[in-house]
């Protein structure tokens, strides 16, 4: 793509009403992508939104929602009403609309000066209240009313839906319970002679009909306006068969039986199932609503040295704010002063509160327990941390995953298949099979009013919703369905060693001294020299000596051997600290360490020998540390039934030690960084289905290789580029609850359309009376209407129960210490001096005795062996 190309191109949100269906979501993907210009077009029913990218040198919002309506269906432009508290000039009016005019989002302003309101059409996707707020203040004016947020209108939209539908299902019930109990001769008896049965029950149904049943009507003429067919087709035709055929009856042909009740009753029984269905679909959200209702409103903020009540949306970054025991931090930013544990919760899912003190930064909507915080703002608005998370989950809620593509393709073509059956089998009863009207027409009704494309398209959709919620509140975001489809079928999976099996950076493990010096003499002595070094191993020193808690007093005289190490002077004594070079140059005997030393090395070490005054003094083992979640993640991963590998850019001895200690067998070792996405393709081209879990940055290439490629954030940064699922917490147990979640979800949406294929696969032969000549069962039209409404609801139901999912709990596996044995399978062999396990394959220390071969795992240990072989063989 050119940079022309990606300069253009563009993405927008559009909110669309009366959509019900499968088939109504591929009729305004395939009208929208056969506009010029449109790069991708992705419909989600359950949001009734659509997301669009395009070339905006070709092509606009406003073509793109005449688009939509050619369909049938209508683009709606969210709204804010807001007031300004000052009266502004005219020069003032011009300025504040280009000014908002201006933010990236907003589509349109209208200004009113008599009442000084603004209007202001935006896309929700893009832009909110508090960025237009913010830019109206830099104009110099403020806003005392506006109107309600996002999280409030759709939760409000959703209301009203549920109350539009209820209120006509109401309507509907109370004049269908009548119609009924005439048609089934249950009150026939006790109305008056003066009263006509048939024309009672057609001033009772015909309300119904056209005023309950009115939506049906709306939605599917206007579909057929511009040559679309749609759910709401088959409603309209059902009922206004049953009713035109029973009005014709009653006055034109009073031989022929009415049946007013399959009308009144199929509409009713539709408007219970799209209540039923709207209360649920409210539901699915709730998650994700939960997560935007975590936001404070308010902030104490100090500015010119006094405490200010500040709405959440005028605070600015580098602000300072007071966040007192209880509250909520407003924003995200840095403790500048202050000491408290903070609930984090909401954000990682970590139940155990975090101690926060000076220079550790916090989280907007995270709680302050116990101590006062002050804290300097460092991101605001869309850039918080919450903001991100709510952004992913809804931009992966935007994209389908290839089986929901499928549904949609079989949807496409499901009504004009329906009508085509339904046509059929009036031909076939009423002019081949020579049956009665009115069955024929029965039959017919009922094929249109039982099929039901309306659970196939809710199966993915509405399961995708949940399971991305649950996820976000576990602190696991992920960020399209098609990683969530393809998390079941993953049999093999990767993981990064250094920052993800391991904490990321050396640390000292182990210290011993020799001479019965004092250690924390020593560690002093050590930190004073490193800390004139850069290092990272003298880093390391030097953190843990601070750690400790003790002094590191002033070195002189510092110096630095290439490739050796460095000495300095301390308190009179001369330290150098290096490697076995550095102490060969004492010409300094290292046997009273090298049981030690070797046993370090062996487990992936580096040790460090310190030598004071020309005398060995201490060594010491530093290693970039295990995870404590490691080892757990790893056993229940392979419970799971999972290949478990790790890669790595060490040698191959070291790299084995550390995996086992974790219990990973299957190690590719002296990977360098840029091949490692090469390695990832070769597990793939052997057939496997690889997941891989990495850092997001180093180690991107293999993260986008992936099948899945699962990234861990830290917390505070959720907008980690590569990788299909982003970790918040640095736990690996999350990628435990990461594949359950994936299978759980995945379990729901495949459970969806074997009931929603099974119902059509069998209620239409049923409707169509296909077993009628044979047993006698015909399925009434209003029956048929009440169970394709109901499988919608069911549909969605169903996935309603991934609310339950919890991650499992993870039982705590240290990593292995290794242990002497007598002999483990795999080429490893015990060092029969110092009982380290020694991998057979790439040992180069040996002795052969008595016919036997004996490994080593450093030279020490072969000597003393060589010297006296019987006394160490047992």
């Amino acid at each position: 793509m050119s940079e022309q190309d990606r300069n253009s191109k563009s993405r927008m949100s559009m909110k669309i009403e009366g959509m019900h269906c499968a088939s109504c979501v591929a009729t305004i993907e395939k009208s929208l992508l056969n506009e010029e210009g449109v790069i991708s077009a992705s419909v989600n029913l359950l949001d009734e939104k659509a997301v669009i990218e395009y070339d905006r040198s070709k092509t606009g919002r406003e073509t793109l929602e005449h688009a939509v309506e050619s369909t049938g269906y209508r683009p709606v432009r969210p709204t804010m009403n807001m007031r300004l508290e000052q009266t502004p000039s005219s020069e003032d009016w011009e300025n504040i609309v280009s000014t908002i005019n201006a933010i990236d989002g907003v589509i349109s302003v209208m200004k009113f000066e008599e009442s000084q309101r603004l209007l202001v059409e935006y896309d929700d996707e893009i832009v909110g209240y508090g960025d237009v707020k913010r830019e109206i203040k830099k104009a110099g004016f403020d806003v005392v009313a506006s109107g309600i947020d996002r999280s409030d209108r759709e939760t409000l939209a959703r209301k009203q839906e549920i109350r539009f539908y209820a209120g006509l299902f109401t309507f509907a019930l109370i004049l269908t319970i009548p119609v009924a109990l005439i048609m089934f001769g249950i009150l026939t008896p006790f109305l008056p002679a003066w009263i006509d049965p048939e024309i009672l029950m057609f001033l009772l149904t015909t309300p119904i009909q056209f005023i309950a049943g009115y939506p049906f009507y709306q939605a599917s003429l206007r579909g057929l306006r511009h040559g679309k067919t749609n759910m709401d087709t088959l409603i309209m035709l059902g009922t206004s068969a049953a009713y035109f055929y029973s009005v014709a009856a009653t006055f034109v042909f009073p031989e022929y039986m009415s049946f007013y009740d399959t009308s009144a009753m199929l509409i009713t029984f539709i408007l219970l199932g799209r209540t039923l269905e709207s209360i649920a679909k409210g539901r699915t959200s709730k998650a994700i609503r939960s997560l935007m209702d975590l936001q404070a409103n308010v902030a104490l903020v100090v500015r010119d040295g006094e405490e200010q009540t500040l709405p959440i949306e005028e605070v600015q970054v580098d602000d300072t704010i007071i966040v007192r025991p209880g509250e909520k931090v407003p924003v995200d930013g840095v403790v500048i002063k202050g000491e408290s544990s903070v609930d984090e919760s909401m954000i990682t899912g970590e139940s155990l509160p975090v101690t926060k003190s000076e220079g550790d930064e916090v989280v907007g909507s995270t709680i302050n327990k116990n101590g006062v915080l002050m804290v300097r703002a460092t991101k605001i608005g869309k850039d918080t941390v919450l903001s991100q998370i709510v952004k992913l989950v809804e931009e992966a809620q935007s994209h389908k995953p290839p089986i929901q593509r499928r549904a949609d393709s079989i949807a496409e073509v499901f009504v004009p298949l329906v009508l085509a059956i339904s046509a059929a089998t009036f031909i076939g009863w009423f002019v081949l099979g020579a049956a009665e009207w009115t069955r024929a027409l029965s039959f017919t009704i009922a094929v249109l009013v039982a099929a039901c494309p309306c659970a196939l398209g809710l199966a993915t959709p509405t399961a995708i919703m949940v399971g991305l919620g649950k996820g976000a509140q576990y602190g696991i975001l992920v960020k399209n369905g098609a990683a969530l489809e393809a998390v079941p079928e993953i049999d093999a999976i990767i993981f990064d060693k250094t920052g993800t099996l391991t904490i990321g950076h050396p640390t000292v493990t182990d210290v011993r001294t020799v001479n019965g010096l004092d250690e924390e003499g020593v560690l002093r002595a050590v930190a004073a020299v490193e800390k004139n070094s850069e290092h990272p191993l003298g880093e390391a020193i030097v953190y843990h000596v601070q750690e400790l808690g003790l002094e590191i007093p002033e070195s002189t005289s510092f110096s630095y051997t290439e490739g050796m190490g460095v000495s300095a002077e301390v308190d009179g004594s001369t330290y150098s600290i290096g490697n076995e070079a550095l102490m060969g140059r004492f010409s300094l005997s290292l046997s009273e360490v090298m049981h030690d030393s070797s046993f370090w090395q062996q487990e992936g070490k580096t040790v460090v020998y310190v030598a004071r005054d020309g005398e060995l003094a201490a060594v010491i083992a530093i290693a970039d540390k295990l995870k404590v979640s490691s080892a757990s993640a790893v056993k229940k991963l392979k419970e799971m039934g999972l290949e478990v590998w790790m890669i790595t850019g060490d040698k191959e001895t070291t790299a084995k030690a550390i995996a086992r200690s974790v219990g990973i067998e299957n190690v590719l070792s002296e990977v360098l960084p840029g091949d490692k996405a090469a390695k990832v393709k070769e597990m793939q081209d052997a057939g496997r289905t690889v997941g891989m879990v990495g850092d997001g940055v180093n180690d991107a290439p293999a993260l986008a290789q992936a099948d899945v490629g699962i990234a861990l954030g830290s917390g505070t940064d959720v907008s980690v580029e590569t990788g299909d699922i982003v970790l918040v917490r640095d736990d690996l147990r999350d990628v435990i609850s990461a594949v359950q979640l994936g299978q759980r979800t995945m379990e729901k949406i495949k459970q969806g359309f074997f009931w929603a294929l099974i119902y059509n696969m069998a209620l239409l032969p049923i409707a169509a009376g296909l077993l009628f000549p044979f047993t006698g069962l015909a399925l009434r039209p209003e029956f048929a209407g009440l169970a394709m409404a109901l499988s919608s609801v069911s549909v969605v139901s169903n996935a309603l129960l991934l609310n339950r999912f919890e991650p499992a709990e993870v039982d705590f596996a240290p990593a292995t210490e290794l242990t002497p044995e007598d002999q483990v399978e795999g080429g490893i062999a015990i060092d029969p001096i110092c009982k380290m396990e020694v991998d057979t394959a790439t040992a180069q220390l040996y002795s052969d005795y008595e016919g036997e071969r004996y490994y080593f795992c450093a030279p020490y240990c072969k000597q003393t062996f060589d010297e006296n072989p019987e006394q160490y063989i047992e």
